[in-house]
């Protein structure tokens, strides 16, 4: 009896020593307006993460929303802001809008064409899921100022 008790705990623990679950959030004003993405690997054969976003947008909603499974290899949902204060996540091919007024989350049938405002993506470091902020954008370049080696000479007078 103890040995098939041994046996049926090795072989959950071998199901299961597959399975993964990370989740990480963007917080937009602090934790009541927040973006949470999570991912699930049900079973250790699974060869794709379970994807779903959190919209949160405290006190009025919070709803979980299933999106499109993700390959398991190159993980990365890239997160963009209109100047409506929508939110845009790019999954692969798939692209979804997002708010957290009403926390509604809905899958575009062609990408957008401005997306707008890159903010970052949700990615893999150090074998975890995080959000990466994108880089701020650099003010443009000033014009070069002249220096006096570089002005014309001005011929002495007679």
């Amino acid at each position: 009896m103890k040995f098939a008790t041994l046996l049926a705990c090795a072989a959950t623990a071998m199901l299961l020593a597959g399975c993964g679950n990370d989740s990480t959030s963007y917080l937009i004003d602090g934790a009541d307006r927040s973006l949470t993405l999570s991912r699930v690997q049900p079973y250790f054969w699974s060869s794709a993460w379970d994807l779903s976003l959190v919209t949160t947008g405290l006190p009025d909603c919070m709803r979980r929303h299933r999106l499109k499974p993700a390959g398991m290899d190159g993980f990365k949902v890239e997160l963009f802001r209109t100047p409506d204060d929508r939110y845009l996540l790019k999954q692969g091919g798939n692209w979804y809008v997002t708010e957290t007024r009403t926390c509604r989350l809905q899958q575009f049938q062609t990408p957008p064409a401005e997306p707008g405002e890159r903010l970052g993506a949700f990615e893999l470091k150090d074998e975890h899921l995080q959000f990466v902020a994108a880089p701020k954008s650099a003010a443009p370049p000033s014009p070069p100022a002249q220096t006096s080696a570089a002005a014309p000479a001005v011929p002495a007078a007679p």
